[in-house]
């Protein structure tokens, strides 16, 4: 009986441990905060703009405002995009714990202040301060992946994590509409700003740089997340920073399947902030006029993009099961097939807008934004692959701040069509970038071309490596 007892307890104490997700989650968290202020800020557009003499009414949006609005918004994201280059190299330089740290501790104390702004000049100092502050937070997902995802988990880490993106919306957009409605505008953002400085401990204190630094991983989780890695990817290190950009640039620019990549993160990002940006005043200005129900409204929409993010992970590896000897086939077909099924979607909606149906519209873009979330396990995960050993943050950064630089121009683009042509043809008209996104697909990622980038990518490993060793 004694000995039975002492091997249920080896057995147990052999199990492997689940730190790598208890990260994954944590991340979770932090790139929920940085969506879900992105919409507090817009769901709260028609009470400051009121506050600030933009609009006559709290209940409508003057051309003056969406002016405004429209160009805060670029700034803003102008400074988010500009800082995802040197962000991701920040986050090779100094790791993931001092980098989240001290990033999201930024953006959380701009968060607050954005509570103190009074016209047009102070909300534009803080949300571009803010903007750079969350900058690097998508080339953290990117190094969580490279350095502590298992192979065969890299598209379920990324998208888990990154579901915050969807879920920090709908939390955004319900939570905003019922504080500003209650409180005045300025308490949802003090009260996310105390919440993210609370993250910010919890991170510094939980948080390591790789898993062999970590005391809580045990070795099956160790041998686990670097099985069928090369010696260089096992653990990265951190490269000469000229040597960094170097490499990095040479794998996004100098391959078909890294302009390719580029392409599709260029596209997707403008139909992104489209969704983002443009959701809640479409909603404002067609259908429900008043800050709580748009809020209401778009989250319901959003909702969809929860499940597609969730849903993104196993789909596109189910798909690289299915074709394991083909993982161009695999991802091309998780990113090909959700957005031809989304222009639909999208260009249904555009019939239902113009005749003021809600729940045909609340519909059709539903499951449009359901879909396009759908398609992250396969470009997202793409750039995590074409990065060389050391530079997996950079190459993010580098695609991930082409993808917000296309979503600030995306703010000045879509105002100009709110006023000229209406929120229905405005937001429909992003359909022309869902089609760029599938020529990046069609015309430069194919097998050939990413067998030639993965052979080209070992070389910059090595040569990267060999400056170290030099």
């Amino acid at each position: 009986m004694q000995e039975t007892k002492n091997i249920v307890i080896h057995e147990r104490s052999e199990r492997r441990t689940r730190v790598r997700w208890a990260i994954v989650s944590l991340l979770f968290i932090a790139i929920l905060f940085n969506y879900a202020d992105r919409e507090i800020w817009i769901v709260s557009e028609p009470a400051f703009a009121y506050s600030f003499g933009w609009s006559y009414s709290p209940t409508h949006l003057d051309a003056l405002a969406i002016h405004n609005i429209s160009l805060i918004l670029f700034f803003w994201s102008l400074s988010y995009a500009i800082f995802n280059f040197p962000g991701g190299w920040i986050v090779d330089k100094l790791g993931l714990r001092k980098s989240m740290t001290t990033m999201f501790a930024i953006w959380s104390i701009f968060t607050a202040l954005t509570a103190a702004t009074f016209n047009f000049i102070t909300m534009a100092i803080v949300r571009i301060v803010m903007g750079a502050g969350e900058g690097p937070v998508w080339p953290i997902n990117s190094k969580v992946v490279k350095g502590w995802a298992s192979r065969f988990d890299e598209s379920k880490s990324f998208t888990l994590a990154g579901a915050g993106q969807a879920v920090g919306p709908v939390i955004g957009l319900i939570a905003g509409g019922i504080l500003v409605t209650l409180f005045g505008w300025p308490s949802a953002f003090i009260f996310f700003g105390v919440l993210g400085l609370i993250f910010v401990a919890i991170w510094f204190f939980y948080v390591r740089d790789r898993p062999s630094e970590d005391s809580k991983v045990n070795e099956n989780e160790l041998a686990y997340i670097i099985e069928g890695k090369t010696n260089e990817e096992k653990e990265e290190k951190i490269l000469p920073s000229k040597v960094n950009w170097k490499i990095s640039a040479r794998m996004i620019f100098g391959t078909q399947a890294g302009l390719g990549t580029l392409l599709v993160f260029l596209s997707f990002g403008y139909v992104l902030f489209t969704f983002l940006y443009w959701l809640p005043p479409l909603m404002f200005s067609t259908f429900a006029h008043t800050v709580e129900k748009s809020g209401l409204y778009s989250a319901a929409i959003d909702v969809a993009l929860i499940a597609g993010f969730l849903g993104s992970g196993p789909f596109n590896d189910g798909l690289l099961k299915r074709f394991p000897d083909n993982k161009p086939l695999a991802r091309r077909l998780g990113a090909i097939i959700p957005m031809v099924l989304m222009i639909v979607m999208v260009g249904l909606s555009y019939f239902t807008g113009k005749a003021h149906n809600l729940v045909g519209t609340a519909i059709f873009l539903g499951v449009g934004s359901g879909l396009m979330n759908l398609t992250v396990g396969s470009w997202a995960v793409n750039a995590v692959d074409l990065a060389p050993a050391g530079t997996s943050a950079t190459v993010y950064g580098i695609y991930n701040g082409s993808l917000n630089f296309i979503g600030a121009f995306n703010a000045i683009i879509e105002g100009i069509l709110f006023i000229r042509y209406g929120p229905v043809l405005a937001f429909t008209s992003s359909i022309l970038f869902m089609l760029m996104f599938l020529g990046g697909y069609l015309g430069l990622i194919r097998k050939n071309t990413w067998e030639r980038a993965m052979k080209y990518k070992e070389e910059l490993s090595r040569e990267a490596y060999s400056y170290l060793k030099g």
